[in-house]
């Protein structure tokens, strides 16, 4: 049989672990919001010249393409 104590601290276990699902969830949205930001400045600022671009951004031109298409940029 669970005690009170014990079934208390479970639920509050329960909820640190959604608290910190959900602020990896924020910081993952908010991670993509930069990138995404920083990809189109980069195609603004190099007129859409896409190995310009990745140089400036410190990637590789296939890994711009690919994440071009992820955030539909294209």
């Amino acid at each position: 049989m669970i005690s009170e104590q014990n079934e208390q601290q479970a639920l509050w276990d329960a909820l640190d672990y959604f608290d910190r699902l959900q602020d990896t969830v924020a910081l993952s949205a908010e991670v993509e919001n930069l990138e995404r930001s920083r990809i189109m400045d980069a195609l603004v600022t190099h007129d859409n010249n896409r190995s310009r671009a990745a140089a400036s951004l410190g990637i590789g031109r296939t890994l711009l393409l690919h994440k071009i298409k992820k955030y539909n940029l294209a």
